[in-house]
C-alpha cells in the first residue's frame, strides 16, 4: 500500500510539472535550458559536499574505512533523494551493522544525534534567512500578522516554549553525544551548509545573472524547507514544482527558471543511477571474492 502511495505521489508531481511546462512552452523550456560549463562544474561539487562531509562527520563516532565510508553515504543520498525521506537514514543502520564494531542501539543513537545537529543547522539557517527576508522587506512581516488571528500567535508561542523546556529537560534521553563532540559536528554541518547553498546561489545566478540576492535567498528558504519535510520522495521535483510557481509570483525569467531546474533534476537523478549501480556491481563482486577465498581456505583445509 505505501508502495503504490508512494509511486501515486511522484507522479501527481510529475503530473504538475510536465502541466507547468507545457504551460510555459517546452520550446521556450529547451531554449532556456543552462549552457554556461560553471553550471555543470557546480552541480558535480554540490552532488559530492554531503557524502564528503559525512566521512568528517560520522568519523567523529564511527571508525571505518574513508571508501566504504564515502559509498555508504553516496547510496545513503541516493535512497533519500529517490526512495523517500529518511530511508537513507534506514540503509545506513544496515550498513553500520556490517561495518561497524556496535551494538544497534549505539548505531541508532549516532544516527539520531547526527539527524538532530543537521536539523538544528538547517533550521538555524532558514530562521536567518527569514529575518533577512524580513528586514530587507521582502516579506512584510505587519501584513502576515494582521491576517493570523491572535490566539494562534499565543498558541505557537506557548506550544514552542513547552516544547523547549521538555527537549532541555529530558536532552539526556534525547541526545547522547558528548558536548565537545557535538559542537565539533555542527561546525562541521554548518560549514559545509554554508558553502552547498552559498555555491547553490552562485548556480542559479550563472543561470539568470542580475537575479536580486534576496529572491535567491527566498529560493534557499524554500529548498530547506522541502528538505526537512519528512517521508516525501523525489524532493527535487517537489522543489522544481515550487520553484516554478514561485517564480512567476515573483516576475521571475519562468523558463530560465523551469530549465535550470529541469536539468538539476534529471542530472541528479542520472548521477544517482549510474553511481547506485556502480557500487552495487562493486559490492557484490567484493563479496563474490569474499565467498570464494573463503570456499578455496575451505577446501585447503580440508586437504590438510
Amino acid at each position: 500500500m505505501k508502495r503504490y502511495l508512494r509511486r501515486g505521489g511522484i507522479l501527481f508531481i510529475v503530473g504538475i510539472i510536465v502541466y507547468q511546462l507545457f504551460d510555459i512552452g517546452w520550446r521556450e523550456v529547451l531554449n532556456s535550458l543552462p549552457t554556461h560549463p560553471l553550471f555543470y562544474i557546480i552541480f558535480g561539487i554540490l552532488y559530492i559536499s554531503l557524502p564528503l562531509a559525512e566521512i568528517f562527520i560520522y568519523g567523529q563516532v564511527w571508525k571505518t574505512g574513508k571508501w566504504d565510508s564515502f559509498k555508504g553515504f553516496i547510496t545513503k543520498k541516493v535512497y533519500n533523494d529517490e526512495v523517500m525521506g529518511y530511508s537513507g537514514e534506514f540503509y545506513l543502520f544496515i550498513w553500520g551493522r556490517k561495518y561497524l564494531d556496535k551494538k544497534d542501539r549505539e548505531i541508532l543513537k549516532d544516527i539520531r544525534d547526527n539527524n538532530i545537529l543537521s536539523a538544528l543547522t538547517s533550521n538555524l539557517v532558514a530562521f536567518s534567512l527569514v529575518g533577512i527576508l524580513v528586514f530587507t522587506g521582502t516579506i512584510n512581516l505587519e501584513e502576515m500578522i494582521d491576517d493570523v488571528n491572535t490566539v494562534y500567535v499565543i498558541l505557537g508561542i506557548v506550544i514552542t516554549i513547552v516544547f523547549t523546556v521538555l527537549a532541555v529537560q529530558f536532552r539526556k534521553y534525547l541526545f547522547s553525544l558528548p558536548f565537545k563532540k557535538s559542537i565539533k559536528i555542527f561546525g562541521i554541518y554548518l560549514f559545509r551548509f554554508l558553502i552547498h547553498h552559498g555555491l547553490l546561489v552562485v548556480q542559479w545566478a550563472v543561470v539568470i545573472p542580475n537575479t536580486p540576492i534576496t529572491i535567491w535567498f527566498t529560493f534557499l528558504a524554500i529548498v530547506i524547507v522541502v528538505n526537512r519535510i519528512p517521508f516525501i520522495p523525489s524532493r527535487d521535483l517537489v522543489f522544481m514544482w515550487a520553484g516554478i510557481e514561485l517564480s512567476k509570483m515573483l516576475n521571475m525569467a519562468t523558463a530560465s527558471v523551469a530549465g535550470m531546474l529541469l536539468v538539476s533534476s534529471v542530472l541528479r537523478k542520472v548521477t544517482n543511477l549510474i553511481l547506485f549501480l556502480w557500487i552495487s556491481y562493486g559490492d557484490k563482486n567484493k563479496e563474490i571474492r569474499r565467498l570464494q577465498m573463503e570456499a578455496s581456505n575451505s577446501a585447503n583445509f580440508e586437504d590438510l
